[in-house]
C-alpha cells in the first residue's frame, strides 16, 4: 500500500479573506515603522526646552511711570496699569515708583499695580519720601524665586544727591528656566556719577555661568552716544532702536533702554516705543524677544 502526504495549502489555497488579513497586517507593520521614524525626527529636531513647554517669546516693558502722575497732573494708577496691560507684558521694569507716600495718597503702588495686572511683584527702595518709600519695581507674569535691592555707594561729593540703585529678580519661566531681570534709574545730573553707577551695575551683574540669561532695563538718563552708554555697550547688547523716549509730550532724546546678554540666547523680534503722551513724562518701551535654547 502506498501512502501519500498531502499538502493542505496546495489542496486548499488561501481564501480572499485570509489574503486581506495578511495585507492588513503588513500595512499595519509598515505604518508603525513609519510612525516611529517620524517621531524620532520630531524629537531629534525639537528645541532642548526640558519637560515643559516654554513661551517662544518674552515680552519685556521698561517704563518710568512718573509715580503714576500723568501729564494732566492727575495721579491715576488705573491709567498706569492700563497702559502697561495694553502691551501684554511678561516682565516689566518700572522706575519712579512711590509706596505709601503722601504725594500719591499713601497708595501702595507696587501692590495695586500687581493686583490690577495679575502679576508677581518686588519693590526696591532707594530713598524715604513723604512718610513712605520711593524706588524701583519689577512685575512678572512668572514666579519670582528671589530678589535683591542694592543702593549704590556714593563718593562724598555726591552724598547730598538722590540715592540710586539696582533691583534684581530671578524669575522662573514655564520650562523651569531661570532669567535674571533687573531695573535701574541712573543719576540725571552728573555724567561722572552715571559712569560710577554703570561700573557698579557691571560688578553686581556678573556674567552667569552656562550662558545664563540676564535682562537689565532702566531710565539711564544718558543718550546713546554718551560715555556711560558706550561703556555699557562694551558688554551688553541694546535691544531698543533709536526712537526718543523723553519727554512724552515732545520726545527728543532716548534715555530708556532694555539691554541683554548673552547675545546667543536671544533674537529681537520687535522693539517699539509706544506713543502714549498722557500717562507719564516718559514713553513706555517694549521689546519682544525670541528665546533660544
Amino acid at each position: 500500500m502506498c501512502s501519500m502526504e498531502y499538502n493542505d495549502a496546495h489542496l486548499f489555497p488561501p481564501s480572499k479573506t485570509e489574503n486581506l488579513q495578511q495585507t492588513l497586517r503588513v500595512m499595519k507593520t509598515v505604518h508603525h515603522f513609519l510612525f516611529c521614524i517620524l517621531l524620532f525626527c520630531m524629537i531629534a529636531g525639537a528645541p532642548a526646552w526640558g519637560d515643559n513647554e516654554t513661551p517662544t517669546t518674552l515680552r519685556v516693558v521698561c517704563y518710568n511711570i512718573h509715580h503714576g502722575r500723568g501729564m494732566d497732573d492727575v495721579f491715576d494708577l488705573t491709567r498706569t496699569a492700563n497702559a502697561i496691560k495694553a502691551l501684554n507684558p511678561d516682565l516689566v521694569a518700572l522706575q519712579e515708583v512711590d509706596r505709601n507716600a503722601r504725594r500719591t495718597d499713601q497708595a501702595d503702588t507696587p501692590k495695586i499695580l500687581a493686583e490690577k495686572l495679575g502679576m508677581h511683584q518686588v519693590f526696591g527702595k532707594t530713598i524715604d519720601l513723604q512718610g513712605g518709600d520711593y524706588g524701583l519695581l519689577i512685575l512678572s507674569r512668572f514666579p519670582i524665586k528671589k530678589s535683591k535691592m542694592t543702593v549704590f555707594p556714593d563718593e562724598e561729593k555726591f552724598a547730598a544727591s538722590e540715592r540710586r540703585g539696582l533691583l534684581e529678580a530671578e524669575v522662573e519661566l514655564e520650562n523651569k528656566q531661570i532669567v535674571r531681570f533687573a531695573t535701574t534709574h541712573l543719576c540725571h545730573a552728573s555724567e561722572e556719577r552715571r559712569m560710577l553707577q554703570i561700573k557698579h551695575i557691571n560688578e553686581l551683574l556678573e556674567p552667569k555661568p552656562d550662558d545664563g540669561i540676564t535682562i537689565v532695563c532702566g531710565d539711564f538718563n544718558a543718550q546713546p552716544e554718551s560715555d556711560p552708554i558706550k561703556t555699557f555697550r562694551k558688554r551688553w547688547t541694546d535691544a531698543t532702536d533709536g526712537t526718543p523716549t523723553f519727554s512724552s509730550t515732545n520726545p527728543r532724546v532716548k534715555i530708556d533702554y532694555i539691554f541683554y546678554e548673552p547675545l546667543s540666547r536671544f533674537n529681537v523680534k520687535e522693539t517699539k516705543v509706544v506713543q502714549d503722551r498722557m500717562t507719564s513724562d516718559h514713553l513706555p518701551v517694549l521689546v519682544v524677544f525670541e528665546m533660544l535654547p
